[in-house]
């Protein structure tokens, strides 16, 4: 169900539903969430070759996290993105929902 207010709402049935799920690389310049993973490091200002710019004082690393996204589609306009700083439990929940949705239809 998706809710807007009293009077505009829609119910959506799994089989309208398209679900995709994918792994982002994110520059967290705030705090690093404690359940996210640092996969990798740049710079706030970064040479093509990726090497830091020494023409900045004070240019600092950022790190480089992985979060996974979860997107909800359907043909009848709902686009919805989130999100997860736990890439795991978010690849584990798409999947678990990919199986519970492959078990209603088969059902």
């Amino acid at each position: 169900m998706m809710y807007q207010n009293k009077e505009n709402f829609a119910l959506i049935g799994y089989n309208e539903l398209d679900f995709y799920f994918s792994s982002t690389r994110f520059l967290e310049e705030g705090d690093v969430p404690n359940d996210s993973k640092v996969i990798d490091k740049t710079w706030k200002k970064v040479n093509k070759n990726g090497t830091p710019d020494k023409r900045f004082k004070g240019n600092y690393q950022i790190p480089i996290v992985r979060y996974g996204t979860i997107n909800l589609r359907t043909n009848t306009g709902l686009n919805e993105e989130y999100s997860f700083s736990n890439y795991e439990l978010a690849e584990a929940f798409g999947s678990a929902f990919l199986d519970y949705k492959s078990f209603i239809k088969n059902a």
